[in-house]
């Protein structure tokens, strides 16, 4: 049986970890994004030691760090960011990545691909889920979770481009960050338009904290601030060297691997990234040593498309044949800050963390056994993976197909428990990071030698409850906590009904087209915009939903009903109409825009100009949704398949959904039952945090509807977008753009 060493140290010290200052004046920080020979384990080969030509990663270098200056890199995550609520901060990104050579003579130069083994763009002409994207054409800086302005946000299609490039556009750009938000944790990541995906498996991610009195509050409680521990998951493929593809080349990550759609030019195949080596904070099943105190994880799902189920396990069971300790987790918050108040898990509980959402927790570790000599996290989302064919493993669809159960004979082989047979194929993917418990002076951030205190609870939902409202939402305590809108602002101004919609028809696979959307052919994942139909009954664009949104009354709660008939409003993030006049319709793929096609004969365009960004066009039906700052609205957001006969009958992916500038509350879940009907499921999963917490980004499972209270905070107005964050989702055009609109009057 092979086991997982867990040889490699938690790299905290090899993070860049910066606090800005805390005056009332603008801050300023400078970073570079550049092509860098980074370090993935600790040992160094002998034979192959690193060599700073030799270039493996995209990094975000800030300006006037260690890093600036080495020439290897000990970790490819970008800066840790510390920054005080309420003290803004100017950042500047430069661009130092070069082009590459036009892919036919006459065309436009597009970014150079990153140094990852990466998916080649000419690709699109064989896969007809490539075949809309665009070239990269630089990189774009996005803080994700962030209340900034739109032109601070990291608009997809304004980035930062390469020294010298055709188009006129900056090699750098200038963000303002305010600061105003409630303390959290945010990230910052590449949102390049269509080059998500590869730009952000290349390193391109960093952590930015916005800290306030709650963060003093919550280290005095549990012994001070070098308790704190950040946590990035993500997962990774190392590349092959020999021919046979058995022997790990670990100077060198590879994205093909992990996308059996490029490896077979099938249509049909997986098109998300799926890694088979788990990275935390840069480094594959790394160890940190801990003392039995309690610590904060700060932890992120970092990875492209994969969703893990988090738990604390002991393998060995050496307290008496004990192998589940999720109840040593207790979480406090979550992307968009902390919750009103904690919520501690049981033994054989797990936390669901998709990409883009974070996790704040705390760990107490007072009360393990003195026999026990470490802890794992422990990640169970792997119901669905074979190990005879790992390139089959599906994307995380719901808890009942997609998680092991931690009381199960599988999760317990999955994690290399004692007695289990055959736990080799899963170690790799179910073990992520090992806790050990050291000796005095081998301890994280020191210590002395006194008995630590166990978590006090009550004290820290005293805390949590000082800090628990903001100018969006307030707690309302009770028997039954919740978030409720401030009430200044608590009119709704809108109902929205937004579908993540899954090719469960497997259309795509014949080239056919959409009727609902003019599609040309059907796409594997779409997200459409709904309005109540127009259209006569039996229409082919009308596509009946079971809930009825209230769209045109929010005075009124969704509701389910019976075959609600729809038409779609919007699919696309671009103009479906050629760029050039007569700006004729097209009947291509709507999302079409490729750079070259805005190359013209004599060589590179004076000015480089992607596809016209979706309008409204009342003459054509056309809406863009514009909120108004200030105000409330119910999104209604569904994930369901394309057979409107049969919904239940398939099984979409899970998608996570990001909404950018805003936070919002789920305040009401329904699950699409055999009969094709929505039933209410609301608080059947307490720890997705129904009602009581804030979210940037929330998971939406298969066949299910979520409503959601949506804030748009005053004084930012203007066009954000809005996705799914399995990136390559995002990339394949599974996004789309809210325009908030001035308050009149204002």
């Amino acid at each position: 049986m092979m086991a997982l060493n867990f040889e490699n140290h938690l790299p905290l010290g090899a993070l860049d970890i910066v606090t800005t200052g805390q005056t009332s004046v603008w801050g300023c920080l400078t970073f570079t994004v550049e092509a860098r020979n980074v370090k993935f384990i600790d040992a160094v080969d002998p034979k192959n030691p690193p060599d700073p030509k030799n270039v493996n990663a995209w990094c975000y270098i800030r300006s006037g760090s260690p890093q600036e200056r080495a020439a290897t890199l000990e970790n490819y995550l970008g800066p840790v960011i510390n920054v005080q609520r309420g003290q803004p901060l100017k950042t500047v990104w430069i661009n130092k990545l070069p082009s590459m050579g036009a892919a036919k003579a006459g065309e436009a130069r597009p970014l150079a691909m990153p140094p990852i083994n990466p998916a080649d763009m000419e690709i699109g002409n064989s896969i007809p889920q490539f075949k809309s994207m665009n070239y990269a054409l630089g990189v774009v800086t996005h803080l994700h979770g962030g209340k900034v302005l739109p032109t601070s946000d990291g608009w997809p299609l304004h980035p930062a481009s390469y020294e010298g490039n055709p188009f006129h556009m900056p090699s750098h750009r200038t963000y303002f960050y305010p600061n105003d938000q409630r303390a959290t944790m945010l990230w910052f990541h590449d949102h390049s338009m269509d080059n998500t995906a590869q730009q952000v498996h290349a390193g391109l991610a960093g952590l930015y904290f916005i800290r306030d009195q709650s963060d003093a509050e919550i280290f005095h409680l549990i012994g001070g601030e070098a308790q704190e521990i950040p946590l990035v998951i993500q997962d990774r493929c190392f590349a092959s060297k020999g021919p046979d593809g058995l022997e790990v080349d670990s100077t060198r990550i590879d994205y093909k691997k992990g996308v059996p759609l490029l490896k077979t030019l099938d249509r049909t195949a997986r098109p998300e990234f799926l890694g088979d080596t788990i990275f935390v904070n840069g480094r594959p099943w790394p160890h940190v040593h801990a003392d039995r105190k309690i610590y904060r994880l700060r932890v992120l799902n970092g990875s492209n498309a994969r969703t893990y189920a988090l738990t604390l396990a002991d393998p060995t069971g050496t307290d008496n044949g004990k192998v589940w300790y999720g109840d040593r987790l207790t979480a406090i918050g979550n992307e968009a800050g902390l919750l009103g108040k904690s919520v501690s898990l049981q033994d054989k509980q797990y936390l669901l963390l998709a990409p883009g959402e974070r996790l704040d927790l705390l760990v107490d570790f007072t009360g393990v056994k003195p026999e026990v000599n470490a802890l794992i996290l422990v990640n169970l989302a792997l119901a669905g993976y074979k190990p005879g064919a790992p390139d089959d493993e599906p994307i995380f669809q719901f808890d009942g197909n997609s998680v092991m159960p931690p009381d199960s004979n599988k999760a317990l082989a999955a994690i290399g428990a004692a007695n289990q047979p055959n736990p080799d194929p899963y170690l790799p993917l179910a073990n992520l990071l090992q806790f050990r418990f050291a000796a005095a002076g081998h301890v994280h951030g020191g210590g002395g030698h006194s008995e630590p205190s166990a978590l006090d609870v009550c004290t820290l939902d005293k805390i949590l409850r000082r800090h628990a409202d903001d100018e969006s939402f307030h707690w309302v305590p009770g028997a039954s906590p919740e978030l409720a809108p401030s009430p200044a602002n608590a009119p709704i101004a809108h109902n929205r009904f937004v579908v993540l919609m899954n090719d469960t028809r497997k259309l795509a696979q014949n080239g056919e087209n959409s009727p609902y959307t003019g599609d040309t052919p059907w796409r594997d994942t779409q997200i459409w915009e709904l309005r109540p139909a127009t259209a006569p009954s039996g229409d082919p664009t009308v596509f009946p939903v079971p809930f009825d949104a209230k769209l045109n009354d929010p005075t009124l709660q969704g509701a389910p009903a019976p075959a609600v008939p729809y038409q779609v409003a919007r699919a696309f993030f671009f103009e479906p109409e050629e760029p050039m006049p007569p700006h004729a319709a097209t009947h291509k793929d709507q999302l079409w825009g490729l750079a070259t096609q805005n190359s013209n004969p004599a060589g590179f365009p004076p000015i480089y100009r992607y596809p016209h960004l979706y309008r409204i066009n009342p003459a054509q039906g056309r809406q863009v949704i514009q909120p108004v700052e200030g105000t409330y609205e119910r999104w209604y957001v569904a994930n369901i398949g394309n057979d409107p006969t049969n919904l239940a009958g398939g099984a979409p992916d899970m998608h996570p959904f990001h909404l950018h500038l805003v936070s919002f509350v789920v305040t009401r879940r329904w699950a699409l039952n055999s009969a094709n009907q929505f039933v209410e499921t609301t608080g059947n999963r307490p720890l997705d945090f129904d009602k009581v917490a804030r979210h940037d980004t929330v998971r939406i499972q298969s066949n299910e509807l979520v409503e959601l209270l949506v804030h748009f905070p005053k004084g930012y107005t203007g066009h954000y977008p809005y996705h799914c964050h399995l990136v390559e989702h995002e990339d394949m055009g599974m996004m789309l753009h809210f325009d908030v609109q001035a308050r009149q009057g204002a």
